[in-house]
Order: structure tokens, then C-alpha cells, then sequence
């Protein structure tokens, strides 16, 4: 089993919806407040799945601020298209940064509402997915038996950003 391509699976997923009683999600929001997940993101991205990412300015890298990664979603970017449900990916921002709108930082205020048109990728019990979280669970994850030393998650987000060329 190729642990990108399971990720990658579970990010499509959570962009599934009904069409007979939903409207189609704005974005999947995929908050990491830990940055963990930065260089699984690049993994991911050079497998060539397009991953909208908050952060500094640089559209060439599918990056920018949260005003930018509003007008990318609205389609209003010249040369940048996207298919089906786009990712965003929040590095540094949590669930609850975005779900507390009377505190939500005022960097991110422009990306709040999408908690409303979009969907989070998260934990069934709502929680955000880390590295550990998504290799153990059972339940929307992978299900594997994993140390839990810090020498072993390190060494697995390693191996994960090298897309797992080793």
C-alpha cells in the first residue's frame, strides 16, 4: 500500500457528495495547525494532485494569502483551473481557528465562511488529522500499529515527503 496515494484517496473522499440533496463543496479544508503535514503536501503536489496552500505569495506554487485562495476558488485566476473539489491546505491554522469566527484571526477572516460552503477533512470526532492520527485510525484512517516514539514519526514524515523514494 502506498501511504501518498491513500492520503490522496482520503482528501477525494472528502470531497463526496450527494447530488440529490447537497450542492457540490466549495473546498475541502485541510487544517494542520502543527504544519505537519508541509512536506506530504509537496509529495503530494509532485504526484500531481493540485493543493491550493495559505501562505505567502507565490501562484506559481498554487500559494498565497487567504484572499488570494478566495479568488482562486471563484475561478477568477487567469490560468489556473480547477477540477472537482479543490484542497486548501492551512498550514498553521486549526478547526477551531476557522469554526471561532468572532476571534478568527483577521488573516484568515476571508476564509471562514468557506467552513460553511466547503467541507473540513478531519477526524470522525471532528478533531484535525495529524501524521499519527491518520496512520492508526481505524476509522477514516489507515488502521496500522505504529510506535509512537518520536524518532518513528520523524522518520515517517521523512519518508513520506520523499513521496516514499528511498
Amino acid at each position: 500500500m502506498n501511504i501518498l496515494k491513500a492520503l490522496a484517496q482520503a482528501l477525494k473522499e472528502a470531497g463526496r457528495f450527494n447530488k440529490s440533496v447537497q450542492a457540490q463543496p466549495e473546498a475541502i479544508l485541510w487544517t494542520d495547525a502543527e504544519h505537519q503535514w508541509v512536506p506530504v503536501v509537496k509529495a503530494l503536489r509532485a504526484s500531481g494532485r493540485p493543493i491550493l496552500m495559505l501562505g505567502e505569495y507565490a501562484p506559481e506554487a498554487l500559494q498565497g494569502p487567504a484572499i488570494w485562495l478566495k479568488c482562486a476558488l471563484a475561478g477568477k485566476l487567469d490560468g489556473l483551473a480547477l477540477d472537482g473539489v479543490p484542497v486548501v491546505y492551512l498550514p498553521g491554522v486549526s478547526r477551531a481557528d476557522l469554526r471561532a469566527i468572532e476571534s478568527c484571526p483577521r488573516h484568515l477572516q476571508p476564509l471562514a465562511e468557506l467552513q460553511y460552503r466547503g467541507v473540513f477533512w478531519t477526524q470522525v470526532n471532528a478533531k484535525d488529522w495529524t501524521l499519527n492520527a491518520f496512520l492508526t485510525s481505524k476509522n477514516g484512517g489507515l488502521g496500522l500499529d505504529v510506535a509512537q516514539d518520536q524518532a518513528t514519526q520523524k522518520a515517517l514524515l521523512r519518508a513520506l515527503s520523499s513521496g516514499g523514494k528511498r
